[in-house]
């Protein structure tokens, strides 16, 4: 999994969240690798390197934004199929313009810890 995002507070709340899982209802089951880029630039790189089964992206975001990079993903036909999950404080318009990109699911900062569990559980199919 790869999460796209600037503020290190935020990637610390991130990285938190997907050890509990990995830990606790993945049990070693499922390996759940979590990597970090701190733009889209950084990320696409990553994405180029090695397969990733979800993107997690932050929108606002020096060097390349995250709109920029969903449509990146979009586009490219070994990508495209990448579950992404876009996390903004942006409101509506950032929203809608998220989603008519190929965004998955759209949540708004401040995302709430078991939002973020529960997302995650549901575009990986973990728990059904």
């Amino acid at each position: 999994m790869l999460i796209v995002e600037d503020n290190p507070h935020i990637i610390e709340m991130y990285a938190y969240v997907l050890k509990k899982l990995a830990s606790g209802e993945l049990a070693g089951k499922v390996p759940l690798e979590v990597h970090f880029a701190p733009d889209g630039h950084h990320a696409l790189a990553l994405l180029h390197e090695q397969r990733f089964s979800l993107v997690m992206t932050d929108l606002y975001m020096p060097v390349m934004d995250g709109f920029a990079l969903v449509e990146r993903i979009r586009e490219e036909e070994n990508l495209r199929n990448i579950p992404i999950i876009a996390i903004s404080a942006g409101g509506k318009e950032a929203q809608d313009r998220a989603m008519q990109l190929g965004v998955d699911i759209f949540l708004r900062k401040p995302v709430r810890f078991v939002e973020v569990l529960e997302t995650v559980k549901q575009l990986l199919h973990i728990g059904k």
